[in-house]
């Protein structure tokens, strides 16, 4: 489910394909994945899902799985209070 989300996402914020998005999709292969669109992503992320990113994770992630695996860990660890 999480990559699904976050397939779900990326491809909304940076308007590409949610095909092209595999898990093992380089982030920095995809068009318009910079600095400013990473913090949208992962700001749109924490708001929908209601969790917290961790976000030293987040900056190092490498592929579209990287970042679903994170999302996943984030919502095992619990929602926000």
């Amino acid at each position: 489910m999480s990559t699904d989300v976050v397939v779900e996402v990326v491809a909304q914020l940076l308007d590409v394909d949610e095909e092209e998005l595999t898990a093992d999709r380089s982030l920095a292969a995809i068009a318009g994945w910079d600095s400013v669109n990473s913090l949208r992503v992962l700001v749109y992320l924490e708001r929908e899902l209601n969790v917290s990113l961790d976000y030293e994770r987040f900056v190092a992630a490498q592929t579209v799985g990287d970042l679903a695996a994170i999302t996943a860990d984030a919502q095992r660890a619990g929602a926000r209070p």
